[in-house]
């Protein structure tokens, strides 16, 4: 029995070293696990850290580009309104020209009224307005001139 006993032993020995190793490689395992949570938060560091650096150079570098924008957009909006101010007061030049030029003023038809006032009593003329211009009464058989464009007066 003494082989049985021996073999009883061994088997215990056996039994606890596989214990140890298995212990052992737990604990391997742990750390191994350990050592890759490390690595990854280590390189998921380094790579956020290398993306920030990235970001702020792109970002400091867009800067510059957004202020030359905005001062080409302020000046182009200056250039816009001077344009737009000077179209309108361009208009309204030609607006008022057109009123002193065209326009007669009171004075000026008053004294046309007269005139033609005069004239109808003067030669007793038969004076119409036609489509909004001053028409007289002519005679059309009696037209003298080389294109018989002067012609005598109709009286009433």
């Amino acid at each position: 029995m003494s082989n049985q006993n021996d073999l009883d032993d061994q088997l215990y020995i056996l039994l606890a070293s596989m214990k140890e190793y298995r212990g052992a490689i737990a604990d391997d395992n742990k750390r191994l696990e350990t050592f890759y949570n490390k690595v990854a938060s280590g390189i998921l560091e380094q790579s956020k850290k290398t993306l920030n650096n990235a970001n702020q150079d792109a970002t400091r570098a867009l800067q510059g580009r957004i202020q030359e924008l905005d001062k080409a957009t302020d000046k182009l909006n200056y250039r816009f309104i001077a344009l737009l101010c000077a179209i309108f007061l361009s208009l309204v030049l030609v607006f008022l020209s057109f009123i002193f030029l065209f326009i007669p003023s009171f004075d000026e038809i008053q004294q046309r009224r007269a005139e033609a006032a005069w004239l109808e009593q003067s030669y007793n003329l038969d004076i119409k307005n036609c489509n909004g211009k001053s028409c007289v009464r002519i005679m059309k058989n009696d037209c003298h001139g080389t294109n018989k464009d002067y012609c005598v007066i109709d009286p009433k």
